[in-house]
């Protein structure tokens, strides 16, 4: 099942601040960190289980799940005279995402989001959408949980497949959502 993960993922990545090497510390069986640089900073992520990386360079399988980061720039989804809360900022992005895939697809897509609080102050926008069934039949639904960090937008996302529930999936992208930090020296993750 964990390899299955390179051949059925269906994510997009828009508006992207680019694609940056990733790397995975490992620091024992039951913990090891996703290290995303980008531009000048690096993004951590705490993973438990088995981790391994993917030919693809923003994707990575965690236990039974695949997991992709996105990192877009914030000032693409704000308003000169509108709220810029950041939850006015995530529902927008999400908006314009599943418009544009509405579009690629070329079928409406119902999209719903939730919000929901992590423990650094920070909001998380989870949002998701069933899949176009005759894309692919083992994925059910795609599911993205997304939050502001300064200019940016930070994402993860993970489809559900059909052997797991979408609650499985939400709960997954949070419990690794709110482990993100920014780190100067990842060398150190494991002391």
């Amino acid at each position: 099942m964990l390899l299955k993960t390179g051949y059925y993922i269906v994510f997009l990545i828009f508006f992207s601040s680019g694609i940056y090497a990733q790397s995975v510390v490992t620091c024992d069986s039951t913990l090891s960190f996703w290290v995303i640089p980008n531009d000048s900073i690096n993004y951590t992520l705490n993973l438990s289980g088995r981790v391994q990386t993917t030919e693809k360079p923003m994707v990575i399988a965690v236990n039974n799940y695949a997991l992709q980061y996105l990192i877009v720039e914030k000032k693409y989804y704000t308003e000169e005279k509108g709220d810029n809360s950041d939850l006015k900022i995530l529902i927008r992005y999400a908006l314009s995402e599943c418009e544009y895939l509405s579009n690629m697809y070329k079928t409406k897509l119902n999209l719903q989001m939730q919000k929901a609080p992590v423990s650094n102050n920070n909001e998380v926008l989870i949002w998701y959408y069933a899949m176009p069934e005759d894309l692919n039949e083992q994925v059910k639904y795609q599911v993205y949980a997304n939050l502001v960090l300064g200019d940016k937008i930070f994402g993860i996302a993970s489809p559900q497949f059909s052997d797991q529930t979408l609650n499985e999936i939400k709960d997954f992208l949070m419990d690794v959502i709110s482990t993100l930090k920014q780190i100067e020296e990842p060398e150190k993750l494991c002391k």
